[in-house]
């Protein structure tokens, strides 16, 4: 129900791969280096558009929640560590998340 959402916001953290690699190859690469950029703006859009929709979300510890997840690839044991909470119901807090959260 939620592999959606989840694989939409793990492409976030993926962008970050396809950016560097590229700008890598579009050095080695300068006749393709249009191509590149597209790859790099492209990922930079899609990262953008991922960020705002977190920050629209309107629970601010559920935002927060996924933001730390997604954006900057913590564990939910770290996260409820951040946010005082126990591992157990960060993981209820992932799952309510994921729910209002909206693609």
């Amino acid at each position: 129900m939620y592999e959606e959402k989840k694989a939409y916001l793990n492409k976030y953290l993926m962008q970050e791969r396809i950016i560097l690699d590229a700008k890598e190859l579009a050095a080695k690469n300068p006749q393709r280096k249009n191509e590149y950029e597209r790859r790099i703006s492209d990922a930079y859009r899609l990262r953008e558009e991922i960020e705002q929709k977190i920050d629209g979300m309107e629970d601010a510890v559920l935002s927060e929640l996924l933001c730390q997840k997604y954006v900057l690839g913590r564990t939910l044991e770290e996260i409820g560590y951040i946010l005082n909470y126990s591992k157990r119901h960060t993981e209820r807090l992932h799952i309510k998340a994921l729910e209002k959260f909206k693609l």
